[in-house]
C-alpha cells in the first residue's frame, strides 16, 4: 500500500510538472541576410506593421526595420535614426503608442524615443526605491530587457543577473512602484521581457528557456523550452559559446520570436546540418505558443 501511494503522489507530481513546462512547437528560423558589418541583435518588439530591432554596439544608433524574405531577413535602419552622443549598449526595446522605450546597459538607463518625431530623451526614473542600488550592480549584470502593460501604462525592467530581478516603472509619475524577485525560473538570468495578454514572459538564455509569470503575483505560471530546437547533444547554434545567446523576446499572433546575439560567432556543425545556416550572423527563431 504503502509503495502504491509513493507511486500516485510521483505520478502527481510529474503530470503537474509536465503540465507547468512544455517544449515550444519550433516554425521557422531565419538568419540576417545581406549586412556586412557585424550586428548583435538585442531586441525586437512591434510597432503597428512594423517590426523593430535593436542591437547593441556603438555603432548601432538605429532602430532597424525588419523586412521577412522567408529563411532569411534583412534590416533597414534609413527610417528611424537615434540622434545620441553617449555610450551606446542597447539591450531591449518595448514600443507603447508612438513611443520606443530602449534601455542603454552602458548607464542602466531608460530612454523614450517617439517614433514620429525621433525624438530621444532619459526618462526620468526616480531610482531610489531600489533595494539593490544602481552604483552597486557588476559591470555588463545591469538592464538587460524591458516591457510594457499597455493597459495600465507600467514599464517592466529586467536587471540581468547577480541578482536578477524585475523593476516595475508607473509611467505616469516614473516611480518604482514594485520588484519583482522571482523564485523557480529555469536559470538566473533574464535575457529579456514581453508583456503579452496580461501576462509577463522572461527570456531565460542560459537555459533556453522562457518563463510565464502573473505580474500581479510574481509567480512563474509556466516555463517554455526551446532547448530541443537550438542544441544538440551541448552544441549550440554558435559556437564556441559557454553561455546562451538568446537575447531578444517577443509575442505576436501567439506566435514566439527569439533573436539571438552570437557575439560574431560562427555557427556551428548542427546549426549547419539541421538549419543550413552560415557564417557569422544571427538569427530569429520563432515557435507556436502552446498556451
Amino acid at each position: 500500500m504503502k509503495n502504491y501511494l509513493t507511486f500516485l503522489l510521483t505520478l502527481s507530481f510529474c503530470s503537474v510538472f509536465a503540465q507547468k513546462n512544455s517544449q515550444l512547437e519550433f516554425i521557422s528560423i531565419q538568419q540576417l541576410n545581406d549586412y556586412k558589418a557585424r550586428f548583435d541583435l538585442s531586441g525586437i518588439n512591434i510597432y503597428n506593421d512594423e517590426v523593430l530591432i535593436v542591437a547593441d554596439k556603438s555603432d548601432n544608433k538605429f532602430v532597424y526595420v525588419y523586412t521577412d524574405h522567408g529563411n532569411t531577413f534583412t534590416i533597414d535602419n534609413s527610417k528611424y535614426i537615434i540622434d545620441f552622443n553617449e555610450k551606446v549598449d542597447f539591450e531591449g526595446i518595448a514600443v507603447y503608442g508612438d513611443d520606443a522605450y530602449i534601455i542603454n546597459e552602458s548607464n542602466n538607463e531608460v530612454y523614450r524615443y517617439n517614433l514620429k518625431t525621433q525624438d530621444f530623451n532619459q526618462l526620468p526614473i526616480n531610482w531610489e526605491a531600489l533595494s539593490v542600488k544602481k552604483e552597486k550592480w557588476l559591470n555588463n549584470a545591469g538592464l538587460e530587457g524591458v516591457a510594457i502593460d499597455p493597459d495600465k501604462g507600467l514599464l517592466y525592467l529586467a536587471k540581468e543577473r547577480q541578482p536578477s530581478f524585475v523593476i516595475v516603472v508607473d509611467l505616469q509619475n516614473n516611480l518604482i512602484v514594485k520588484e519583482m524577485h522571482l523564485k523557480k525560473m529555469c536559470s538566473n538570468d533574464i535575457a529579456d521581457l514581453f508583456f503579452y495578454k496580461g501576462n509577463l514572459y522572461a527570456l531565460e538564455r542560459n537555459e533556453r528557456c522562457i518563463a510565464k509569470i502573473d505580474p500581479q503575483t510574481s509567480k512563474v505560471l509556466k516555463h517554455y523550452s526551446f532547448d530541443k530546437s537550438v542544441s544538440k547533444k551541448g552544441e549550440k547554434l554558435y559556437e564556441p559559446s559557454k553561455y546562451g545567446m538568446s537575447e531578444a523576446l517577443m509575442i505576436k499572433d501567439d506566435t514566439v520570436w527569439v533573436g539571438y546575439d552570437n557575439n560574431d560567432l560562427k555557427v556551428s556543425k548542427f546549426a549547419k546540418e539541421r538549419y543550413n545556416l552560415s557564417g557569422s550572423q544571427p538569427v530569429i527563431l520563432k515557435f507556436k505558443l502552446n498556451d
